[in-house]
């Protein structure tokens, strides 16, 4: 995540790059859902207490729905 958007790599691949406002992002429990232009592009579990919470702050700050 940077301020600009997210970025989901796999090893040294990027696979996708959208910048906030073009990304829906959804707290489902300890998973976050990304989804772009109505379909959902990436699912992250994040383990740590509070991240979701974190990443939900950053996106309402930087753009997305």
């Amino acid at each position: 995540m940077t301020t600009r958007g997210m970025q989901m790599w796999e090893h040294s691949a990027l696979l996708w790059n959208h910048p906030w406002p073009q990304l829906r992002v959804v707290a489902d429990g300890p998973r976050l859902r990304v989804h772009h232009e109505g379909r959902e592009v990436g699912a992250m579990l994040l383990e740590r207490a509070g991240a979701v919470q974190e990443v939900v702050a950053v996106k309402r700050r930087y753009g997305a729905e």
